[in-house]
């Protein structure tokens, strides 16, 4: 029986362990420096492994060399590893002792050693989108469009399918459904451009997902995770976009594209280097492109231009300004986490502006001083809240959200990056909305609301939703509730243009034309369908008193109290 298995210091890496069927008999016979997967052949004289998501062969000594495992570096091996893919490659298994088969998105490969051949099996595969039919209408409502700040006072959204039909003043003759939401405000759905929500699950997704859920039932209707294990990201958004799960629809770069030889990463040494990397990404699903801290100039010039070739937008780990104003330079779209500095100066301002970059801070950890979404742990009771205790597992809300550091509101910084955000976009570039998955559900809205310290309500709004398509390259389809356009709504009960804080008081949420209550996440159109189990809930734990953290200890010991610690004995 084999298996790969890390290494600890100061040897880190992976090695190849075997044991006996009756778990005698352990063998280490192979280490690599970053392998995630090592697969020998039938015959033991060769081993595949991938790394760096791309498959290698080599030879395999028997025994090892002398009395230590054998080491095989993809690079610098004293015996030869032969890539077999340099644009993508997974899941290798051995068919025979000569014949070896792998994947990449959607391509099969079978490479046959005897003769150094690979044969290549394209994969055609497709399922229904789960997309409504028939037609419902929002009546009697405000309607803050965020197509050229356009207001609706009063008016009805009529909705046929996934799209809608008429904004404004229109008929409901013939409508199938018609909803009365009088005295509430509709908005676009929000967009969340740096969303981290796709971590808590690998190489299995539940149906009942509330790291999915949790961002629909407070208004996110798209997301765009820029750093995220491709085989954990990319099904996950193809089942939400089939109904298997309910969530907001995924779009990712994928695993970011970081320096030098890694489990998931490669050196890029020359251009076409890169443009094996951008092209591998995009065969996988990635709708954009994340460089992640490159060293070198020319390497993230090769970068730019890869994606530039595969037509694909570029954004990075951003950091110092000079560095990002590099990168803008050498023809990336935009960059992630705000500047190191504060404030941001005018001629920086507009030459970002005019450069048409976009400026996606993450607000909740931004700037120098303290991060930002402690403000907001600090300013309110988070694990009280009702909506967050449906939609989080205990262990993620309780044990931080309720142990807050107190601090003058003037300790943090990012009133001064939102500001920088709002001075890009007045000189013509953009924004983003970014939560960086710091705190499910919330943190979006919080995002939003310190971009209105500098923006204002109505800039804030269409940062978090007319930005956000732009970048993605939807906005033909997303951003703004106009005729043609999905219909991704969000349904308010008061109106944000007064108070910024109503965005996260939502009565219904519509994402592609489905209503869904806001607090449940039951399916209201096209038809009545329960969310589901909500199996991550503990009453218990959420219980609000003043008993001891070990309360919920189950283990009713020798001499200890069912739900308490042991009772220590008396003094003769």
């Amino acid at each position: 029986m084999f298996w790969p298995e890390e290494r600890g210091a100061p040897t880190r890496g992976t090695a190849l362990i075997s044991v006996a069927a009756d778990g005698t008999d352990r063998q280490e016979h192979v280490t690599f420096p970053a392998a995630d997967e090592i697969i020998p052949s039938p015959d033991g004289a060769y081993v595949a492994f991938q790394e760096g998501d791309n498959v290698y062969v080599s030879p395999m000594a028997a025994g090892g060399i002398g009395r230590d495992p054998q080491r095989i570096e993809k690079r610098r091996a004293a015996f030869p590893a032969t890539a077999l893919t340099r644009d993508g490659g997974l899941f290798p298994r051995w068919r025979n002792a000569t014949t070896l088969e792998y994947s990449s998105g959607p391509a099969f490969y079978v490479h046959h050693l005897e003769t150094g051949k690979t044969d290549t099996t394209r994969l055609r595969l497709s399922v229904p989108r789960a997309l409504p039919t028939g037609t419902v209408a929002l009546t009697n409502a405000r309607i803050v469009t965020l197509d050229k700040r356009k207001v609706i006072e009063r008016g009805t959204i009529v909705v046929r399918g996934s799209r809608i039909a008429c904004v404004g003043q229109c008929s409901t003759t013939g409508v199938e459904r018609v909803v009365n939401v009088a005295g509430k405000t509709i908005i676009p759905g929000i967009i969340d451009m740096h969303s981290h929500h796709y971590r808590e699950w690998r190489g299995m997704r539940p149906r009942h997902d509330f790291e999915q859920a949790i961002y629909l039932a407070y208004g996110v209707t798209t997301t765009l995770d820029v750093s995220m294990y491709s085989q954990n990201m990319f099904p996950t958004a193809e089942l939400i976009e089939a109904g298997e799960i309910i969530g907001p629809r995924g779009f990712s770069t994928g695993d970011n594209i970081t320096a030098g030889d890694g489990a998931r990463a490669n050196e890029i040494n020359n251009p076409r280097d890169a443009l094996a990397m951008v092209r591998k990404m995009a065969d996988w699903g990635a709708t954009s492109i994340k460089q992640y801290a490159q060293p070198r100039r020319d390497q993230r010039q090769w970068m730019a231009e890869a994606s530039r070739t595969v037509g694909m937008n570029e954004t990075s780990e951003g950091g110092f300004f000079l560095e990002n104003l590099g990168f803008i330079m050498d023809g990336q779209t935009g960059w992630e986490h705000s500047f190191s500095e504060i404030p941001l100066y005018s001629d920086g301002a507009k030459f970002l502006g005019k450069a048409g970059a976009t400026y996606s801070p993450t607000l909740v950890v931004a700037g120098p001083g303290a991060w930002s979404i402690e403000y907001w742990f600090q300013e309110s009771e988070v694990w009280k809240d009702p909506k967050q205790r449906k939609w989080f597992p205990w262990r993620a809300l309780v044990p931080h959200a309720r142990v807050r550091a107190l601090r003058p509101v003037t300790d943090y910084s990012y009133p001064l990056t939102a500001q920088a955000m709002a001075d890009i976009i007045a000189e013509g570039g953009w924004g983003a909305l970014g939560s960086h998955g710091e705190h499910h559900g919330l943190a979006p809205h919080w995002e939003l609301w310190m971009g209105a310290s500098a923006l204002g309500n109505h800039g804030a709004l269409e940062v978090a939703s007319v930005h956000g398509a732009r970048f993605l390259g939807a906005d033909k389809d997303l951003g703004s509730i106009e005729v043609g356009k999905l219909a991704d709504l969000v349904i308010l009960n008061a109106n944000p243009l007064e108070n910024i804080r109503a965005t996260a008081d939502a009565q219904y949420v519509m994402k592609a034309g489905t209503l869904y209550d806001a607090m449940s996440l039951d399916q209201i159109w096209p038809k009545a369908v329960p969310f589901g189990p909500t199996y991550w809930v503990n009453e218990d734990a959420l219980q609000i008193n003043t008993k001891g953290t070990d309360t919920f200890d189950k283990d009713s010991r020798a001499g200890a109290p069912a739900g308490g610690r042991a009772v220590p004995p008396k003094k003769p």
